[in-house]
């Protein structure tokens, strides 16, 4: 698709980049960087340059796929809100941030809900393929002091999952150590301390099991990339579904492409001062946990009813 525009008053003196971004907010940053690369932003019958201050007047054209300039929006469902916070239930599939693919994300929805004078941001993130509850703080002051509580683990967060069966107590507390690798987009746990690892701490209890399959409540102690999805399949609890730390043969039986795994679970333990004290003690619960699997006694759990679950 082409698209041409003429630069106003109110896009008069920004950066190009900037100008695009602006007018047409779906598109990628990072597709918009590439086509300055290329060349193939044209503003006034030339090349645009990174960083060009546009004129009033100047004519911008491009050219552009149909899938950037519009979003499949996505229901998302309102748990708990209040003047400081929103809790959402993020279904699966959807990313929290926006990413190269350009999809409906967690930030889209922000977006399209709440005034742009100043957004909601997000306290915390969940994996495309994880679903369940996230915080969003509603301004500054709120997102840094839940910041502050996340980081000292003020505030716990469960999940529940469907894994392999292992040989494992009931119930226990895992300590690794976990490295990132972002070009690979994928992380790496250890047994024992090694430079550029980061210790890695989640508390799990085995709920249930079926046949070769696990019903496994986890709180994270700690708070890293793939903590949860890496840890536990370094330990043979590895999710159903989890393309990157699963078990193939195991997906593949299920017919399992999405993991198994939802976040089911808020306390509020953040004491008694800042503006977030009426939360101290409050729980946020996901009263059912659908999975994205059809399997029987599986699929769909109401927590309340679950025996073993301590809500």
């Amino acid at each position: 698709m082409t698209v041409n525009f003429i630069v106003d008053k109110e896009l008069a003196g920004v950066k190009v980049e900037k100008a695009i971004k602006k007018k047409y907010p779906t598109i990628p940053m990072s597709v918009i960087f590439k086509m300055l690369r290329k060349g193939e932003i044209i503003v006034s019958f030339l090349p645009a340059q990174k960083g060009q201050v546009l004129r009033f007047g100047d004519t911008v054209s491009f050219e552009i796929e149909d899938r950037f300039l519009e979003h499949k929006k996505v229901e998302i469902l309102k748990v708990y809100e209040d003047d400081n916070i929103v809790v959402i239930d993020k279904p699966y599939g959807i990313p929290s941030h926006p990413d190269s693919n350009n999809e409906y994300s967690v930030v889209s929805w922000i977006e399209d809900n709440y005034s742009k004078d100043e957004l909601p941001q997000l306290c915390h993130r969940l994996d495309r393929n994880t679903a369940g509850l996230m915080i969003i703080a509603k301004n500054r002051q709120v997102l840094s002091e839940m910041l502050k509580y996340m980081s000292r683990r003020a505030i716990i967060k469960k999940y529940l999952c469907i894994t392999k069966k292992a040989d494992l107590p009931e119930s226990g507390v895992l300590v690794h150590y976990l490295k990132k690798d972002s070009k690979k987009s994928k992380v790496y746990i250890s047994d024992f301390p090694q430079d550029g690892y980061s210790e890695v701490v989640t508390a799990y209890k085995i709920v249930r099991q079926k046949d070769d399959l696990q019903l496994v409540d986890v709180e994270i102690k700690t708070g890293k990339t793939h903590q949860i999805r890496a840890q536990l399949a370094h330990v043979g609890l590895c999710i159903l579904g989890d393309s990157k730390y699963g078990d193939w043969e195991l997906n593949k039986k299920y017919k399992a492409d999405m993991q198994a795994l939802c976040a089911y679970y808020l306390k509020f333990e953040i004491g008694k001062k800042g503006v977030l004290r009426y939360l101290d003690g409050q729980k946020i619960v996901k009263e059912t946990v659908e999975f994205p699997v059809d399997i029987e006694g599986f699929s769909s759990i109401n927590v309340y009813k679950e025996r073993g679950l301590e809500i």
